[in-house]
């Protein structure tokens, strides 16, 4: 017969509660304002929980950010083209809230450590994600990073300037073009011309 494990039984959901609420604090308070203590403290989790899951503020954060991210992934409908054009809306849904204020704190401070975890956490993969999207669009062209990146970047600046008389549909059709997908069959023209 075995025996029990000594010690409170370990807690299943400690990862999920400190990322969501990491998350929540860094939006209040931003990144300078995050203590592991006060994340540990909201979650009602032990300190030191969350040290043997993460080694400390910038773990912690580029992981929350990750599965924020994750949490956001939509199933392919079968439609590369709807679903970029989808991708490219949940991005633009994003940016009033936390995408936003990143965004805005890797352009204030660029060689912060909240502008570098961003970049590696959020906007790396996003880029790589519309790209990875470009892709099934219009194919594999040489530029097809640079395309993804210049799209978001459009997206990025339309949101912040928050130009008025401009729908989200046809914030993303302006998109789309700039990215050259404006349809499957205009990426494949292209792909013969190149």
């Amino acid at each position: 017969m075995q025996n029990a494990p000594r010690g409170r039984p370990r807690r299943t959901d400690i990862d999920r509660l400190a990322l969501e609420h990491a998350l929540g604090l860094l939006e209040e308070r931003g990144y300078d304002g995050l203590r592991m203590k006060d994340v540990a403290e909201s979650a009602g989790i032990g300190l030191g929980a969350l040290y043997r899951r993460w080694a400390g503020k910038k773990e912690l954060v580029m992981a929350a950010l990750r599965a924020d991210m994750a949490q956001h992934e939509e199933v392919e409908s079968g439609d590369p083209l709807t679903d970029l054009d989808a991708a490219l809306g949940r991005i633009a849904d994003a940016m009033p809230n936390g995408l936003g204020r990143l965004i805005a704190a890797c352009l204030s401070q660029p060689n912060s450590e909240l502008a570098r975890v961003a970049r590696e956490a959020k906007l790396a993969p996003m880029a790589d994600g519309l790209t990875a999207r470009l892709e099934k669009v219009i194919g594999p062209v040489p530029d097809a990073r640079q395309r993804a990146e210049s799209g978001l970047s459009y997206l990025i600046w339309s949101a912040a300037v928050a130009r008025e008389g401009s729908d989200a549909q046809s914030l993303r059709d302006q998109v789309l073009s700039i990215m050259g997908a404006t349809s499957p069959q205009a990426g494949k023209q292209e792909q013969q011309v190149l």
